[in-house]
C-alpha cells in the first residue's frame, strides 16, 4: 500500500505544480484572449483571478491522482497515456460546454498541453530514479 500511497502524492503533487501555471494562468490568459476575440471587454478581477488560479491547479491534482493510478496499474505506456488523454480532455470538454467550438478547442490544447508535462515529468523523475540519482 506504500508505494501506491507514494505514487498517488508524487502525482497529484505534481499534476499541482503543473496545473497553476498551465491550466491556471494559461487559462486566465486563454479567457482574456477568448474575451477579445468574441467582442467582449475582457474583466480582470482579483477574485476571477483566483478562481481560475485554484481551480486550475485543483484539476492538476485530480489529473495527477488519475495519471498516477493510471502509472500505476496500466502496464502499456501507450494504453496508459490514451487513457489520460481522453479522461483530460473530456473533463476539461464538460468543464467549458458554454463556450463556443474554437475556444473550447482552445481550452483542450491547453489540456493536452499540461499532459505532456505530466508525462515529460514522470519520464525525467524515472530516470533519475534508473540512474541513481534521488528523485526529490
Amino acid at each position: 500500500m506504500r508505494p501506491l500511497l507514494r505514487t498517488i502524492l508524487t502525482s497529484a503533487l505534481a499534476g499541482a505544480i503543473l496545473g497553476l501555471p498551465i491550466l491556471g494562468i494559461g487559462g486566465r490568459a486563454l479567457m482574456r484572449v477568448v474575451a477579445h476575440w468574441e467582442g467582449r471587454v475582457p474583466v480582470l478581477t482579483l477574485g476571477g483571478t483566483i478562481t481560475v488560479l485554484f481551480a486550475g491547479t485543483m484539476f492538476g491534482v485530480a489529473a495527477g491522482i488519475v495519471f498516477g493510478l493510471l502509472k500505476r496499474y496500466v502496464r502499456n505506456p501507450i494504453v496508459m497515456n490514451v487513457i489520460f488523454l481522453i479522461v483530460c480532455i473530456a473533463f476539461t470538454w464538460r468543464a467549458v460546454n458554454e463556450l463556443l467550438p474554437r475556444p473550447r478547442l482552445m481550452f483542450v490544447a491547453l489540456t493536452l498541453v499540461f499532459a505532456a508535462a505530466m508525462e515529460l515529468f514522470w519520464k525525467r523523475r524515472s530516470s533519475r530514479v534508473i540512474t541513481g540519482v534521488p528523485a526529490s
